[in-house]
């Protein structure tokens, strides 16, 4: 739809430059009265032409008009279900056209009025904008955007100069896009934000680490026998004895990381590297720059697996829920109640929960006790890098680098570096895996409804799984091997053929991907056989049912896999000419 305003002496003369302005017979124009009424002098009217169904329901719109006496602008209302005028593109538009003189005054009466002409400034010559830029830089400084504003009619298409100008002069000083900004220009997607700088991130720092002097096996707690039916009670297995000013604890500093720029050239200062800090301790020496930690006199270093730990305590009354968050803190953990469905407890000590754990997830680097269980829904997750105590756990899953002791587990997983103890009041592995480097004792596998249970002693689940990963890789990369045979085979064939820069490309590449494929052949099949050896003489591992195997269980030692069909009583399993067999229980219930 087109439309404007015409004035005349009489209605006639009105329509006649209507007819002249717009380039067609009065026939094809709609006229309508705009005026005070049709008997005025001089007579206003407003002339439309367009199909009649963009009459019917136009939007409104507006146009500027620069004539002998004056810039006019007018104003034509919506019809029927058409938009009402956009008055900020108006004001927009109003303000790129750089009027001189300009009354703001006349400009807020007319859109006030809706429809209608007005004179808003004096005769001057009609300025024709071209293309430009509106810049947003994000409050963090890490982006900025462009929008392209579309130029007047016949206006001039920004270049690529002066919008990266328009930019730095925005105070964008870095990490400017030069192919993206030319994209953008090319795009002509007038009004849409895009991406035309970014800033350089930081190089976050390395975390420190521990070096560790000292054995960090598991300790039963129990007194090393000597001989003789002696006990040495300063060999505790919770402690290791230490001589006179022996290393005990290396530390290798964290780094600082390297510094990043935001669009506007300030420093983004790195995240460093986590520190670590060496365990604080009773007759114990740390040297200047604290990167040593020695034996005082000579004695015993109390540890835990996987870390030396003299630290603070982090205390919760009550539940871990959404009043205190997740917890993830350096040192120990002991929460009173319990840990609710959705959080995450982490700490470089030991975990102690009072009450149960939900479908949650609790990170130690020492050892977790749980007084209650885990109602797990098949969320819940606990991983020690000492060992696991709790009553019970349902639904869940426990991996711990030590051992596990629980009273009863149903449909669950558990993996263990040491030994499994399901002994109690059940005393029950039900549904679910089981997987320990050690033995696992358990009154219970399984249960009368034949639920499908599994127990692998000898290996962790985790290097039987990185077996098969192994081995899918190893059939992958005889794949690629076998394209590189008839890649080979190719190019005999096409050596006198084909473009000899395009040959020696293609062969080069083929001479290198082997060497690639070859070794990686080789590390995958010595990985693999390792790990199979392991598997293999992993045999001296038992289980030990103190009361029933249920039929539906299975039991894994090492290579071999004994199905039991029916119930098996007070049995241990063990490993015996490449087969698994049981005899009578080697343990008993209070041992």
């Amino acid at each position: 739809m087109k439309a404007k305003y015409f004035s005349a002496d009489s209605r006639v003369a009105a329509e006649t430059k209507a007819e002249t302005f717009f380039g067609v017979g009065a026939s094809e124009i709609v006229f309508e009265n705009a005026g005070p009424d049709e008997e005025s002098v001089p007579v206003l009217i407003l002339a439309l032409t367009g199909k009649r169904e963009e009459l019917q329901n136009a939007d409104a719109s507006y146009g500027l008009y620069y004539e002998d006496d004056g810039v006019y602008l007018e104003i034509y209302r919506e019809r029927g279900a058409g938009a009402t005028l956009a008055v900020q593109a108006l004001s927009k538009h109003i303000s790129r056209k750089n009027i001189n003189g300009l009354d703001p005054q006349a400009v807020q009466a007319i859109v006030a009025q809706k429809s209608g002409r007005k004179k808003i400034a004096a005769a001057q010559r009609e300025h024709i904008y071209g293309e430009d830029l509106t810049i947003e830089i994000t409050k963090d400084e890490m982006k900025v955007f462009a929008r392209l504003l579309e130029p007047d009619f016949g206006g001039a298409a920004l270049e690529i100069d002066a919008a990266r100008k328009k930019i730095e002069e925005a105070g964008v000083t870095n990490g400017i896009d030069a192919n993206a900004l030319k994209t953008f220009l090319e795009a002509k997607d007038y009004g849409e934000p895009f991406l035309v700088a970014q800033a350089v991130a930081p190089t976050d720092g390395e975390a420190g680490k521990l070096i560790y002097h000292f054995s960090t096996d598991e300790r039963t707690g129990r007194p090393r026998e000597i001989g003789g039916g002696r006990v040495d009670y300063r060999s505790l297995d919770l402690f290791l004895p230490v001589s006179d000013n022996e290393l005990l604890v290396e530390r290798i500093p964290a780094t600082e990381g390297i510094p990043g720029t935001t669009v506007t050239g300030k420093e983004l200062k790195p995240k460093p590297g986590k520190e670590v800090n060496l365990p604080r301790g009773k007759n114990v020496e740390i040297n200047e720059d604290r990167t040593e930690m020695r034996a005082k006199t000579s004695g015993m270093v109390e540890f835990l697996k996987g870390s030396v730990t003299v630290s603070n305590i982090y205390k919760v009354n009550g539940d871990c829920d959404l009043s205190t968050g997740n917890i993830d803190f350096d040192g120990s953990v002991h929460i009173s109640g319990s840990v609710r469905s959705g959080h995450t407890v982490k700490a470089t000590g030991a975990v102690v929960i009072g009450g149960t754990v939900e479908a949650a997830t609790v990170i130690s680097g020492g050892n977790v006790e749980i007084k209650g269980g885990v109602q797990g829904s098949d969320k819940g997750r606990i991983e020690a890098a000492g060992s696991i105590t709790m009553l019970f756990i349902e639904r869940g899953a426990a991996i711990a680098d030590g051992s596990i002791k629980i009273d009863v587990s149903i449909h669950s997983t558990l993996e263990a570096g040491g030994t499994i103890t399901a002994k109690g009041k059940r005393g029950a592995i039900i549904g679910g895996r089981a997987g320990a480097a050690g033995d696992i004792i358990t009154s219970f596998i399984g249960a009368v409804s034949n639920t499908h249970t599994e127990i692998e002693v000898g290996v962790t689940p985790k290097k039987r799984a990185r077996i098969q990963t192994l081995e899918k890789d190893m059939e992958r990369v005889r794949g690629e091997i076998v394209k590189l045979d008839q890649l080979d085979a190719y190019l005999e064939k096409t050596k006198d053929k084909m473009d000899p820069e395009t040959w020696d490309r293609l062969y080069r590449s083929g001479v290198e991907n082997r060497r690639l494929s070859e070794q990686n052949m080789e590390d995958y099949t010595i990985e693999a056989n390792d790990l199979k050896y392991e598997l293999e003489h992993a045999t001296d591992s038992k289980v030990h049912v103190l009361d029933t195997a249920f039929g539906g269980s299975r039991i894994i030692i090492g290579n071999g896999i004994y199905k039991v069909t029916g119930d098996i009583q007070f049995a241990t399993f063990r490993y015996k000419d490449a087969e698994v067999t049981y005899g009578p229980c080697e343990k008993s219930k209070s041992s």
